[in-house]
Order: structure tokens, then sequence, then C-alpha cells
């Protein structure tokens, strides 16, 4: 504590007055005339007693009041060390490193260390300063907007829940706080990073901001970084076992690790199923476990059981599922009560010879009549063999099946009638198809890799008597597919979320030899699979905070999302594309599917996993910047002087309230 003005403090000795006065009244008693001696007695004794006290209390008031007085004008202060700044009202932005580098290791986390600091700079702001918030974890966040408001930046600092498992990205986050500054209202501007530096952050260069001080600071420095992480698991078909698969993983470790055995286990629905034990060398280590397919949960989870920084890094989810297929509805618009003598035969045949590799292909053949009445939700891809003209009803389903996502495939046939095929599918054709022409042409042949390589021999002899012709191709639509005259044999185009595709010619021997080609078993099933829906999520992960879009099989009505924490999410509206974005926690996400058939079932080609980027785990320090525009900034542990005479002043008037109460209560002489 100090005096601005010492010499001042000579006012105390005003404190003496009220004493003195205090004397002098005593001298000067009330002579009282009372008519008994009893009455003078009691009225003396009682007088007594109250004027002492009084006067006490009066005596004491008025020399504390003089005291304030004489103290508050020569200026009082207490020297104090602020968390940051000088005092002044500035503009502050801070960016909190919440990567999972800082939240899931130590006790206390980088990120509580981080957090106090936040708090203890916003609390040593003075009124009128300004501050945002942003969080460092990938993708960078605001969490306080620029404002004002201090005592709503310190709440919301204290109620975040850092997510576990985020990326770094706090390059980023610092050019968002820089924006936040941009309008900043004073002229002092400061950004202050907070983070553990690591190496993976790639923050290696101090930005450039005219105006704007720069301050990095090490959060987490006595954290422990020898560390051992699962960064990849990735299951593929077992080419020796039917529906086994091979799931190959990779343990990257610490220098201080090397040498470190560890059992790895494969779990699903809380069982180990496959186990082994490695051992970290320098380059991390391999293994390769299997597992049977389980279709209804493609769920499951490399563990590694070692003792590191980090555990939730030593935990990976892993799909376990089997290769997507196709689900084809046949409609045979020239059925036969002998299989074999139908139209749909060779393209029956060629489905049931479909490789298994890149998925089954189901396959189910019906009549016009069954198709008129009958939902689509179980069909990816429809195929229209030789059908007369459907009905408006069956053409507004076929619509919405394609619009949903769903394929089409149109191949003519005697029953085919031009005129009203257009008038029946409008714009659902990729291009306008006119009346059958009969004439011997080459092919079909490939013409691109879309269905078929240009100069694939399987097409090569191909000849079609009869095939019907198209108009004009419009934007967007293709031809995977030309006769020897350059002519389109298949016509492709999207249509909604879906394609559809026309074929010139029979899916049958009428009027072409193309099924006895070898190519048309694959040609068949590169078709069915091209305008099947992309309903598969990949099985890379996605890391933390992405947002995963889903498209829902065509005929869906609900989706069902549950994460790793056992947390539904449910989709009602599937005409468009789903964004889910609640991904921050790492593991499986199952998926389930309602259609207008069935009730909620597992849908395991809409699984998905979130696991933390590789390079997260690599806790080795790196060297933070140096700051920026420091030089005449005041810095951390600035000592400035609060002034104490606001509060003496404020003293002083309490004490005048109370003496003048005191007075008021003082007996008047008679």
């Amino acid at each position: 504590m100090g005096f601005e003005t010492p010499l001042l403090l000579l006012a105390l000795a005003a404190a003496g007055l009220p004493i003195l006065a205090h004397l002098l009244r005593r001298r000067d008693l009330p002579v009282r005339l009372l008519p008994t001696v009893a009455l003078l007695r009691r009225a003396e004794a009682s007088s007594r007693r109250r004027m002492r006290l009084v006067d006490l209390l009066l005596l004491i008031a008025r020399v504390l009041l003089v005291a304030a007085l004489a103290l508050a004008i020569a200026g009082p202060y207490l020297s104090v060390t602020l968390p940051f700044g000088d005092g002044t009202a500035a503009s502050v932005a801070i960016v909190l490193d919440d990567s999972m580098s800082t939240v899931a290791r130590g006790e206390p986390t980088p990120f509580e260390e981080g957090r106090t600091r936040a708090l203890a700079i916003v609390e040593s702001l003075p009124a009128g300063s300004e501050i945002a918030i942003l969080l460092g974890g990938a993708p960078n966040r605001v969490l306080v907007p620029r404002s004002d408001d201090l005592d709503a930046a310190r709440a919301a600092l204290a109620g975040f829940e850092p997510d576990p498992a985020r990326g770094t990205d706090v390059v980023g986050a610092i050019e968002h706080a820089r924006h936040e500054l941009a309008g900043a209202r004073h002229a002092e501007r400061r950004l202050v990073v907070l983070s553990d530096h690591a190496r993976h952050a790639g923050l290696t260069e101090t930005p450039v901001a005219s105006g704007l001080r720069i301050t990095f600071e090490t959060i987490g420095a006595d954290a422990a970084t020898e560390n051992a992480a699962i960064v990849a698991a990735r299951a593929t078909p077992d080419p020796t076992t039917e529906n086994m698969v091979s799931i190959a993983i990779e343990v990257r470790g610490s220098a201080g690790l090397e040498g470190r055995s560890g059992e790895l286990t494969l779990e699903r629905a809380g069982e180990v199923v496959a186990n082994t034990t490695v051992e970290l060398g320098p380059e991390g280590a391999r293994a390769t476990l299997h597992a049977p397919v389980d279709a209804a949960d493609p769920g499951a989870v490399v563990a590694l059981e070692v003792e590191d920084a980090v555990e939730l890094d030593d935990r990976r989810g892993v799909l376990i599922r089997p290769a997507a297929g196709v689900r084809v509805l046949v409609v045979d618009g020239d059925p036969h009560p002998v299989r074999g003598n139908d139209e749909a035969r060779f393209v029956a045949r060629a489905l049931e010879l479909a490789p298994e590799r890149g998925g089954p292909i189901e396959r189910r053949i019906v009549d016009p009549d069954t198709f008129a009445t009958m939902d689509l939700a179980s069909a990816e891809v429809v195929v229209l063999a030789n059908v007369a003209t459907p009905s408006e009803a069956s053409v507004d389903r076929l619509r919405e099946h394609v619009t949903a996502g769903g394929g089409l495939l149109i191949a003519p046939g005697d029953h085919f009638d031009a005129r009203a095929m257009v008038a029946a599918f409008g714009d659902l054709w990729p291009a306008r198809p006119l009346d059958p022409i009969s004439a011997d042409v080459a092919g079909p042949h490939g013409a691109g890799a879309e269905i078929v390589p240009a100069g694939a021999t399987g097409l090569a002899h191909a000849t079609t008597r009869r095939r019907i012709g198209f108009e004009d191709l419009p934007p967007g639509a293709s031809a995977p597919l030309r006769f020897g005259d350059g002519s389109p044999a298949m016509v492709m185009a999207p249509y909604g979320a879906g394609r559809v595709a026309a074929l010139a010619t029979t899916l049958d021997d009428d009027w072409t030899d193309l099924p006895y080609q070898p190519g048309f078993l694959p040609m068949i099933v590169r078709t069915m699979r091209v305008l099947a829906p992309s309903g598969t999520t990949s099985d890379t992960p996605h890391t933390p905070g992405e947002p995963i879009r889903l498209r829902a099989p065509a005929g869906s009505r609900q989706l069902r999302l549950v994460d790793p924490s056992g947390t539904a999410h449910v989709f009602d509206d599937l005409d468009e594309e789903v964004v889910f974005e609640d991904t921050a926690l790492p593991g499986v996400y199952r998926a389930e599917i309602a259609t207008r058939d069935r009730p909620l079932h597992a849908e395991p080609r809409l699984a998905f996993v979130v696991a933390p980027p590789a390079d997260e785990s690599d806790l080795t320090p790196g060297t933070p910047p140096a700051s920026a525009g420091e030089d005449d900034a005041p810095r951390q542990g600035s000592v400035v002087r609060r002034s104490l005479a606001p509060w003496l002043f404020a003293l002083a008037g309490l004490l005048a309230l109370a003496e003048a109460a005191l007075r008021h209560r003082t007996p008047r002489p008679a």
C-alpha cells in the first residue's frame, strides 16, 4: 500500500479535534429542575447512562470520519499484479486449444490449465473491455463472439465441456480471431494463444497482423508425452475363408515406448473375438486379426492394452460388414410359364452369376401385374424389360423411386410404343426415344469406362438386328454404349438423386445376339452397380466434428443413427440428403432404416466410424512462435495501482450519516 501525496497524511492530526470538542462539552452539563428528589435520582441515573453511550459513539464516528477524509485526500492505493494487461480497457481475443492432445491427458488436463488462465485474463480486464474466445480444436469454433459482456464470457468459458477427440486447428482459430478483432472498439488489441504447441499443430511462424499484439503461452508443459496409438484399422474380405474379414491394424508409439509389448484385441458387443500381442518398435507395430462378418451389427472395436499418456487413442472403431450389394427388381414384360423362354431369362442368369466381389446382387423377377401394385422400397434398381406402357400410378412410383436415389433401366421389345412411353414417362427419359427400326448394325460396344471400357473384346462381335433410336442427347446425358455407326446403344442421365438408363435393344435375343457375348454378364453387372444409389459409407474414418452426408436407400421412411454413447438421432425427412453433424464422439455410428414393408432394422451400409486424426496422438512438444508486437505492450505480471480513495470517501459518507443520526438521538436540555 502507498499514498500519492504522503504529506497530506498530516491532516490526520485533525482527528484530535473531535476528542477536544468532546472534553469541552462534558464541562457544560445541562441543569434540570425536578419536582422531587426521587424523580431527580431516577432521571439523573438514566440520563447519564444514555449520554455516556451516545457521546462515546459520536466521538468514535467523528474521529473515524476525519481520519477517513484525511486518508482519502492523501491518495491511498494498493499495488496489484495483474494476470494480464495493465488495467486499461482493451479488445482481447483468446484462442484456447481444445484438441485431443490438450483434453485427453493429465490431471488436470492442459485444457483445464488453459481454461484457468483464460478466466484469469477475462477477470483482469476492466469494465468496457471487449473479449472474444475461440476454440482451437478442429474445426475451429467461436465460443464467445466479440462482446463487452465480461460476465457472460466468464460464464460461457466456465461452463464449456470440450469434446474428447478433436484434431488441432489452432492456425485456423488464429485467423478467425484476427477477423473477430478487425472491428474492435479499442486501439489496444491483443490476441492470446493458449495451446500445448505440440509439433503436429503446425504453428511455426508468427502471423503478421498490423496493430495486433500476439502472445503465445504454453499449457500442459509438464504433461506426459510418451504415447502409443492405434492409427489405422481396416477390414477387407478374407480371400481364403468365406464370410470372414482380415483387419489390418497399425500402431504408432513414442521413442520412449520402444520395446514395450501390449495385447491387441478385437471386441464386438463387449466380447473379445480375436487377440494378439504386439511389440512396439521404431516404426510402431502392425498386426492382422480375423473375424466373422455380422450383417446385423457392423461395428467392432480394436483395443491396445498399454500404459501411455492418452487412453482415448488406444481404442479405435472398425467396420466389419459384408461388401455392399445391389437389390434389383426385374419386371418381365413378356413372362412365360416355362422359365428360360421369358424376356428376363438372360438378365436373370447374369445377375445370378454376378461375382461376389463388390457385393452380392439380389434380384427379384415379377410380371407387370404384380409390379403395378407393389411397393418399390425394397428395390434399389428397377429393370423394365419389354414392359408395355405402365399406368400413371406406376410411373409416379418410379419417378419417386429415382428422385430418392434409385436406379431405373428401360429396355425395349415388341411391346414398346415410343409415343406412349414418352407421354407416360416424360422428362424421366434420359433422351427422347424414337420408334424401332430394323437394320443390322455392329454392337453395342463400349464407348467409355463407365459401363464397358472402350476396346474391350467381350462385346467385339455383338450384332443387333433391331433397335430404337434417340433424339439428340440433352445436357448431362451420356452414351456409355454405342453401335458401330456411332448411334447410342445406351443413354444414361441423372434424375433427382438417382439415375436412369435406356437401352436401345432388348435384354434377350429377340433383337440382338448381345446376351451370347462374353461381355454381356459384366455389362449387366456394371450397369446395375452404376445405377444403384451410392448408399454405402466409406470405411475410412471421419474426423470428429466432420459433417457426414448420408442418403438412405430408396423407399426408406425413417433413418435412425445411434452414436457410440447409445444416443439415437432420428431423421424422418429423407427426400434430401441427410447431413449429420453430431460427430464429436469417436467410435462406430450404427444405422437403422424403416420402410413401408419393414420396421426399423439394421442398415450396415450406412454405418460409419469417427476417429481422431493420427497425428493428434504424436505429443512431441513443438516450439511456440515468438510473440509479436510486444515491445511496449503490458505483459503478464504488470503491476498497477488500485486507488482506495473512492472506498474511503464512501466510508466517510456512511460515517457522516451515522454521526447525524446519533446527534438526533442525543438528549437536549429541558
